[in-house]
């Protein structure tokens, strides 16, 4: 057995004795007596997606600042047991809070869509608001399915991040509530107590691509290939969003880790990307960014949110990539002149309670 297969394997045993040791850890918490009036957050993340964990950091930041006299329990999936649900409804007190993960979970294939059907089957009693979310069901059969239980229950309001989620998801589920809202991670553009200037203003060379490579990307990779090209004696480097990291390292440095893109982030001139937390990255640091389609609607109407009059001078939306290729050459001329962006969603969204 080589060197790598071992490593492998030593690799797998040790994600399922921690996987193991977090779901008795979350057992044991779920049976406490709780001492404090409780949060319980569902399907927050534990997989390597600098985007999903960057909206877990935001979450349980606004959740200290808008709940201080509550204690936020996390139930990621993989740690439930069959119990899980049952517990909570034993513990759970009339003030108490539930909240499920925000993100692009109602979509068909996703592994945490069950988790929140089961969720809105059980607590039918208690009030569930689902954070913003994407909405992009499509086969007849799941909608039928996501349908009948989601309207059984008219104490969920879901959250939906883009016009065309929510317009989705009115169709599909006419009996629960509804609110518009954009991504949470937008809360930290401006945020000068979060982001400090020295993460942001330095000198800056070339262009990043933040790409992905899954089932959404709208451009081939052959196709992206030929625009690089184009940028004749222009520094060129290419990232994604998602990153190799074992959960419990997500557990330990996810400051850290978010803090490291986003420096990556800060160092160019420019930033092309497909995706929708790239977009949001290089807000952050002040970097203007093209935005190219997706195989779905979440960023064509994700940019939505961003007016023209705030935003106008650091983001811009490309139909073609020959359109790309077009304002990246007039961004690059800026020569290092840098727009601080303000904390406009902070003000405008994320400066009060949601419920």
């Amino acid at each position: 057995m080589n060197v790598k297969k071992i490593e492998t394997i030593f690799s797998r045993v040790k994600l399922i004795l921690y996987q193991r040791k977090k779901t008795k850890e979350l057992c044991d918490k779920l049976n406490e007596s709780p001492q404090r009036k409780r949060i319980y957050f569902f399907c927050t993340p534990t997989h390597s997606n600098l985007g999903d964990q960057a909206q877990l950091l935001c979450w349980l930041r606004l959740f200290n600042e808008w709940y201080p006299d509550y204690e936020v329990v996390n139930v990621p999936t993989k740690f439930r047991e069959f119990s899980t649900l049952r517990t909570i409804h034993r513990k759970l007190q009339p003030e108490d809070k539930l909240f499920i993960h925000s993100g692009y979970l109602f979509f068909d294939p996703h592994p945490e869509l069950p988790f929140i059907l089961d969720i809105v089957r059980d607590f039918y009693n208690h009030q569930i608001v689902i954070l913003p979310q994407t909405v992009n069901i499509m086969d007849d059969w799941f909608q039928h399915v996501t349908g009948q239980i989601m309207n059984s229950n008219s104490n969920v309001t879901l959250i939906c991040r883009d016009e065309v989620s929510l317009q989705k998801a009115k169709t599909l589920y006419s009996k629960i509530s509804f609110a518009l809202m954009p991504d949470v991670v937008t809360s930290l553009i401006g945020d000068k107590n979060f982001i400090p200037e020295s993460l942001w203003n330095k000198e800056r060379k070339g262009i990043l691509f933040c790409l992905r490579n899954d089932m959404e990307k709208f451009y081939s990779d052959n196709e992206i290939g030929e625009l690089k090209k184009r940028f004749d004696g222009v520094k060129i480097d290419t990232t994604d969003t998602n990153i190799n990291a074992q959960p419990w390292i997500w557990e330990k440095r996810r400051k850290e880790l978010i803090f490291k893109m986003l420096s990556k982030f800060a160092k160019y001139q420019l930033i092309i990307t497909d995706r929708y937390h790239g977009t949001i990255f290089s807000q952050i640091t002040n970097t203007p960014v093209i935005v190219l389609n997706s195989a779905d609607h979440k960023l064509s109407s994700g940019v939505k949110w961003f007016p023209q009059e705030v935003f106008g001078q650091n983001i811009f939306y490309a139909k073609s990539l020959d359109e790309a290729y077009s304002l990246a050459i007039n961004l690059l001329n800026r020569k290092g002149k840098i727009i601080q962006n303000l904390p406009y969603f902070k003000n405008m969204y994320y400066n009060k309670p949601i419920v």
